[in-house]
């Protein structure tokens, strides 16, 4: 594997790549691109204006691509491949239902529409809306999902899969619309499936896990209640995450279930270590990682501060084993944070 200060450096500053990302909208980091290097999965931003100054740069040379720092080789890489985006579903690209991300990690947005753009509460990290409809599909049909899906997976049976939407209303914020899309992949295709959204009553996780998804992600983003307001207006309290996290992995098992840390947000190093424990603690996987900023942002994560989280978080080691597998979604791709790398 990486070290995992390289692989922050390379997940903060960005990488010169001369590929265009395979992900370009939707829930969660976008304008990454998606490569191996070392045993390691990384999704590092490339069309970002930072990274065209990173010292990390993929050259293809004899045939081969491989990963620089400076005049440094680091390794050899490997690109994904994605043909199944030249599939047509409707007339579109099998691609903009279902994107390719990290190395094997398919994503889609079911849904674009969230409430908490709507109040003016929107989360200060998130594109889901951005370029709709322009370039992206606002409302997906779980059948051409489910399309999409199989096509990608019978070009590559390593694949796994994350459901993401924004959160459409207050209730059962988007598990109903994923229990259908789920039902539907798995009358086509036995893939293992992911979903992410905010705290839900225990019925709506009982009915996701009923539906076929195999791990959750409830993602807090931070524990620093100094900025969590202005981080995440309109998502709840960290109390319902607790409560929610610890239904989840009733029902889902013991480390089945993920949560976010984003970290370059203002938080303090005790947030994230406290979050950290409180996670790991209730069987749920930590996924600390450095915040990217979008595409056309101006702003860029401190590399330093970024470090000295992930510092204090190397005095855990031992204590809790993530290196179980995680069937689908973040922890199993591994390509936005360095934990792995870590405490692996």
């Amino acid at each position: 594997m990486l070290d995992y200060r390289t692989k922050l450096e390379l997940l903060v500053l960005g990488v010169r790549a001369p590929v265009a990302p395979l992900r370009r909208g939707g829930g969660g980091p976008v304008g990454g691109v998606g490569f191996a290097v070392k045993d390691s999965i990384v999704s590092a931003p490339a069309v970002q204006s930072f990274a065209k100054a990173s010292p990390y740069a993929i050259l293809e040379k004899e045939g081969s691509f491989w990963l620089y720092k400076g005049e440094e080789k680091i390794g050899k890489v490997k690109l994904p491949k994605a043909r199944y985006y030249e599939h047509k579903i409707k007339g579109i690209s099998a691609g903009r239902y279902v994107a390719l991300d990290g190395v094997n990690a398919l994503v889609t947005a079911v849904t674009r529409r969230c409430i908490h753009v709507d109040s003016g509460k929107k989360c200060v990290f998130c594109v889901i809306e951005e370029n709709v409809p322009e370039t992206q599909i606002l409302e997906k049909a779980p059948e051409d999902i489910a399309e999409a899906v199989k096509v990608a997976y019978e070009e590559d049976r390593s694949r796994h899969l994350t459901l993401t939407t924004g959160t459409p209303n207050p209730v059962d914020k988007g598990a109903l619309r994923y229990s259908e899309v789920a039902r539907k992949i798995r009358a086509e295709i036995d893939i293992p499936m992911h979903a992410q959204l905010e705290p839900v009553s225990r019925e709506y996780l009982e009915l996701l896990y009923s539906s076929g998804i195999d791990t959750l992600g409830i993602h807090v983003e931070t524990f620093d209640e100094r900025i969590r307001k202005a981080v995440v207006p309109g998502k709840p309290e960290i109390e319902a995450y607790l409560e929610s996290w610890e239904n989840a992995v009733d029902i889902f098992g013991e480390w089945n279930v993920s949560s976010w840390i984003l970290v370059g947000l203002g938080e303090s190093v005790e947030s994230v270590v406290s979050g950290f424990r409180a996670m790991a603690e209730r069987g749920v996987y930590p996924y600390i990682a450095p915040y990217r900023p979008p595409p056309n942002a101006t702003e860029k994560t401190d590399l330093t501060h970024v470090l000295k989280v992930y510092e204090a978080l190397a005095e855990l080691r031992g204590e809790y084993d993530i290196r179980l597998k995680f069937r689908a979604g973040c922890p199993r791709c591994t390509g936005c944070s360095a934990i792995l790398e870590l405490l692996g």
